[in-house]
């Protein structure tokens, strides 16, 4: 199953140089200002610092982080399979595609909202010995967005959601 005809695939293309077909040259001018501006913002070290876990067509990048959700660990994450002290609290770093729908989000479940999990990575990070160095605001729990950048951010999340895929009937419940 390929998830590829959301609004960010067009982003992307365009990004990217690659070609649009008439379809996504469509969607492409009904893109919001609003839209590109939370982009701009996912991708930008003093803004909401998102793309180094979260880039490239997939939006995720294939490793382990601890992405500050505790200072303590009642869940080891990776460290638990491999007794390794420094993956304490690592665990998969998710794909963002369809983001909108998969909730609740994190590991655990925690955060109901994406605007919860915009709000961790904003201003509820805590510090521990595993957290990754690509968390690079974590020293001032987080990236400190203010209201309105956190809505751009948000339209740009909703951006990942691919409609042609979750609304195929070839997977759908047969029952």
């Amino acid at each position: 199953m390929i998830s590829g005809s959301s609004r960010y695939d067009v982003m992307y293309k365009y990004e990217n140089s690659l070609p649009l077909n008439s379809s996504e040259q469509a969607t492409l001018s009904a893109i919001s200002p609003e839209e590109w501006a939370g982009y701009d913002l996912f991708k930008s070290l003093n803004g909401a610092d998102c793309f180094h876990c979260h880039n490239g067509a997939l939006m995720q990048v294939q490793k382990f982080s601890n992405n500050g959700l505790d200072a303590a660990f009642t869940d080891m994450g990776r460290g638990a399979v491999t007794g390794n002290p420094m993956d304490n609290g690592k665990f998969k770093v998710p794909t963002l595609r369809n983001i909108a729908l998969s909730g609740p989000y994190m590991h655990d479940g925690r955060f109901a909202t994406l605007d919860e999990v915009i709000e961790h990575y904003s201003s509820g990070i805590h510090q521990s010995a595993t957290i990754d160095p690509l968390i690079e605001f974590a020293s001032q729990g987080g990236v400190q967005l203010d209201a309105s950048e956190k809505l751009l951010l948000k339209q740009f999340l909703m951006t990942l959601t691919d409609y042609d895929f979750i609304n195929n009937p070839k997977f759908q419940d047969p029952n």
